[in-house]
């Protein structure tokens, strides 16, 4: 079952920058692919290394389950940017053939720094406008105004801490945006859950707070 095409065909999840929402969206994600629901798109999935500050950055593309790695290793001590431009554009390249006029939903695992500068994800997002494939993308606060400006008045915006503690208004939202409601029943129930306690150990509060709290030393 397609998704008729919304007035806001983008759905940003906006989420306090520094925040570690990847659990969550790959959740989401998980939740609608159960139901049935047709998905292209890559989600982030990062590994800690033994030895290294910063993780092993990798996509992972939903329409073929494949990980992709998009990070370079510049040693045990370096805190930078460690994404590599070449690789997230293979990525794109790859979860660009999985989407298809067929595909439900388009997922993102964020508009980044990339995004912002002009590149990474913005032209999956204008093909999958094109086959009138409706978007969900993480976006961090910090970098709202560029979405903002690139999404041009065409998505609806829902706060994190929304989603975990009235996950049917959202739900009530989506509707109106012509997602397929019986499908996210089921997702609004996996939701429920992050009620008092998030997935990753965080709380609701710290959600709407905007500080990240862990469960093993608050």
């Amino acid at each position: 079952m397609q998704i008729a095409h919304p007035s806001c065909p983008i759905t940003a999840i906006v989420y306090p920058s520094g925040f570690k929402f990847e659990p969550i969206l790959l959740e989401l994600a998980t939740t609608m692919a159960e139901q049935g629901m047709r998905l292209a798109g890559l989600v982030q999935r990062s590994q800690p290394k033994p030895g290294r500050v910063k993780c092993d950055m990798f996509l992972q593309d939903l329409a073929t389950g494949e990980l992709r790695a998009i990070s370079d290793d510049r040693g045990p001590h370096a805190r930078g940017c460690v994404l590599n431009p070449d690789l997230l554009l293979r990525a794109c390249e790859a979860a660009q053939a999985g989407l298809s006029a067929q595909t439900d939903l388009l997922v993102l695992c964020k508009f980044g720094k990339t995004e912002a500068e002009g590149g990474g994800f913005r032209s999956l997002i204008a093909n999958a406008l094109e086959l009138s494939v409706p978007v969900l993308i993480g976006v961090p606060l910090i970098n709202l105004s560029p979405f903002r400006e690139f999404s041009a008045g065409l998505a609806q915006e829902i706060e994190l801490s929304q989603l975990v503690s009235d996950p049917l208004a959202v739900a009530e939202r989506l509707r109106s945006s012509n997602w397929p409601l019986w499908k996210m029943v089921a997702v609004v129930e996996r939701i429920r859950g992050w009620h008092n306690f998030a997935p990753g150990g965080v709380s609701t509060d710290s959600l709407e707070e905007g500080v990240l709290i862990h469960s093993t030393g608050a």
